[in-house]
């Protein structure tokens, strides 16, 4: 064998091993990923990388990225085709305060999300909805609902504080797995469960709470997802404003309320976006105001209305 065979052989070699190393992979890649994986060091090797990766953009399996200088993407034109024939419609049966799920309709795999000013329940809300679905046998899993609890700041002297405050509840009927958690809750979250989430932090760069909700999302199977996040006083939603709201089918609002005398007088929670509402009843753009008790009794001032817009 001539050293010309040799070496177009070689060639061949490490064009086969760049468009299998290219195909396998997923998400953006640099040509320098490639000289590392498949140990490209010498010029030669190098070049035959490049000029395959020319090769495989002119036949569209890979895109450039961006204005980056040898970053690219494997174009994926793989689908997932939904099946709307076969599909129960089945709900999932979350009770939530203030009979909300009376208004609203939550299917498997869906994420609720409470947006609240400090100070305005968003705790209490969620230690709510653990009293009122924990040991409940939830048809659509065929099981007791587990119920994980993700907490960022509560840690077992305060979870105890709180739920001593639960006067209907006693210690022993509490059914739950509350876990300290500060980030990556897409890692943990349970499939075919209830996870809450209290609450997802984000400091900075806030369009990518948008990017965590698509992951928590991309996790669910049957189960679903509450996620609390702060927002600003006198906002309407919380930190990523519409990146929050792109996933999630129930959006609700705590915001504090003031006495026309500027006295602090509870919260109130507003529907901000409820995407299947159980009609007759629409909940959307509604409002309730209530009082939250030791940061556990919820109730309720007069009924649901309407904002007037100022």
């Amino acid at each position: 064998m001539n050293n010309s065979t040799v070496h177009k052989l070689e060639q061949n070699s490490i064009q086969q091993r760049v468009i299998d190393w290219v195909m396998a992979g997923a998400g953006d890649f640099a040509e320098t990923d490639i000289y590392r994986a498949l140990d490209l060091i010498d010029a030669g090797p190098k070049q035959m990388c490049s000029q395959t990766l020319v090769k495989l953009k002119e036949q569209c399996e890979i895109e450039s990225v961006g204005t980056r200088y040898g970053w690219y993407r494997r174009i994926d034109r793989s689908v997932v085709k939904i099946d709307w024939r076969s599909a129960s419609t089945k709900e999932f049966p979350i009770q939530l305060p203030f009979k909300i799920h009376e208004q609203a309709r939550i299917f498997p795999k869906s994420i609720i999300v409470v947006s609240g000013e400090k100070n305005t329940g968003k705790t209490g809300f969620c230690l709510n909805v653990v009293a009122m679905n924990q040991n409940r046998y939830i048809e659509i899993l065929d099981s007791i609902a587990p119920i994980y609890y993700y907490s960022s700041e509560m840690l077992a002297p305060e979870f105890k504080e709180r739920l001593s405050c639960f006067r209907d509840v006693p210690f022993k009927d509490w059914n739950f797995e509350p876990i300290h958690r500060t980030q990556n809750f897409e890692d943990v979250v349970e499939p075919d469960g209830i996870n809450i989430i209290d609450f997802l932090e984000i400091h900075d760069k806030f369009w990518l709470i948008g990017e965590h909700m698509t992951k928590i999302w991309q996790r669910l199977n049957n189960g679903i997802a509450i996620v609390c996040v702060q927002k600003a006083d006198g906002k309407e939603h919380g930190r990523g404003a519409d990146f929050l709201n792109e996933k999630p089918r129930l959006t609700m609002s705590l915001s504090k309320r003031f006495l026309s005398d500027g006295q602090l007088n509870g919260a109130t929670l507003k529907v901000t976006n409820c995407k299947f509402p159980r009609m007759p009843s629409n909940p959307n753009g509604k409002s309730l105001d209530y009082n939250c008790f030791d940061g556990a009794e919820l109730t309720a001032i007069g009924g649901w209305y309407f904002q007037s817009k100022k």
